[in-house]
């Protein structure tokens, strides 16, 4: 008697699971229709962007890998000068590499997405709580992908309730408010990857 072989298909996460955070951050017109017909194989837009933001940065990761692999560790020593000047070697290494990134070519059509989670969380806040967001940082900072993450500025967390409902990233990248800009950078080069411009509103 034959056996019937199920297939079982695993599907990547970027934090929690890519079905599980799209069908949490699905923003309005995305709604299941409680009089739609069932489809098989339905399309989940919110599922296939988190998808590709993982891909995105797994491809990323592979390249600074490359890299890292070229430059000489120095995690064993306490010498400022020496793990600066390693920061600095990596991150103009990568920059090089990424020579032709835009902005919004990491987070690409994930964005939407992005932006709705932080309007929401925006609107939730207080005008208290809107103001120490800003509180740390002078207005009209300029930051660019490939440059470094201005040494001179403090490094501005994203409020926990706020980063709890974006995609977790993995440990070597981080997600930073600079203005009314979200970043992604790049914690070991001190190297912007990415930004969304403006996401923030104004106060």
């Amino acid at each position: 008697m034959r056996r019937l072989i199920v297939p079982v298909l695993v599907f990547s996460c970027v934090g929690m699971s890519t079905a599980a955070w799209s069908s949490a951050q699905q923003p309005p017109g995305f709604e299941a229709s409680s009089t739609a017909k069932p489809q098989n194989h339905a399309v989940n837009p919110a599922g296939q962007a988190a998808a590709a933001f993982k891909k995105r940065l797994d491809d990323y990761l592979k390249l600074r890998g490359a890299i890292t692999a070229k430059i000489p560790d120095v995690s064993e020593t306490h010498d400022p000068n020496k793990i600066s000047a390693r920061e600095k070697a990596l991150g103009e290494a990568i920059a090089v590499a990424r020579k032709a990134t835009k902005p919004g070519d990491l987070f690409g059509d994930i964005t939407p997405y992005m932006t709705q989670i932080v309007a929401k969380d925006w609107a939730a806040r207080s005008a208290v709580d809107r103001k120490a967001i800003f509180k740390e940082l002078p207005a009209g900072v300029q930051v660019s992908i490939n440059r470094p993450y201005p040494t001179t500025l403090p490094l501005l967390t994203v409020p926990s309730n706020l980063l709890v409902n974006l995609p977790t990233l993995p440990d070597d990248l981080e997600y930073r408010i600079v203005d009314r800009h979200l970043l992604l950078r790049d914690r070991d080069a001190n190297l912007v990857l990415d930004i969304l411009y403006n996401v923030l509103p104004r106060l």
